[in-house]
């Protein structure tokens, strides 16, 4: 697995990974401040396009996945969508729901939209940090049928 979000390390793991990570993380100024305009659709669509053309013949053999950056449980996905543009203010409320990187809502809403990321994406293989293992939990379980 090779990891990453700039067009250089996508390449690289799209000519020589098993799986690619799409993190969505891009730093600017010199690593101090996110720059979230990678988890918009456009540019996820595009860095996809980058790694197809890449991978060439090899990419129906690849595997894709996210990084898994936020899970929060909540009745309300809207208005936590909302309330998180406060902290990232570069995305609407709806381009932080669409993407890869954030899972917002109900569990039947995050299996959901778990599901809509692999049809539009073909994102099978999700990564997380340690502290989101247990919000995850219930996911796995329902993902898993059980």
């Amino acid at each position: 697995m090779i990891g990453g979000n700039g067009p250089r390390l996508l390449t690289l793991a799209a000519k020589e990974a098993d799986t690619v990570n799409f993190t969505g993380i891009t730093f600017a100024r010199g690593g101090t401040e996110h720059d979230m305009s990678a988890w918009k659709v456009p540019a996820i669509d595009e860095r996809m396009r980058l790694v197809r053309e890449a991978a060439g013949e090899r990419f129906d053999s690849l595997e894709l996945s996210a990084q898994i950056q936020r899970v929060i449980a909540t009745d309300n996905r809207r208005q936590t969508a909302e309330e998180l543009v406060k902290t990232w203010p570069q995305l609407t409320a709806e381009e932080i729901l669409e993407s890869p990187y954030v899972l917002i809502g109900t569990l039947d809403e995050m299996v959901e939209a778990l599901h809509a990321r692999r049809e539009r994406w073909g994102l099978s293989y999700f990564v997380t940090f340690d502290p989101l293992l247990e919000a995850l939990a219930p996911i796995v379980a329902r993902l898993a049928g059980k």
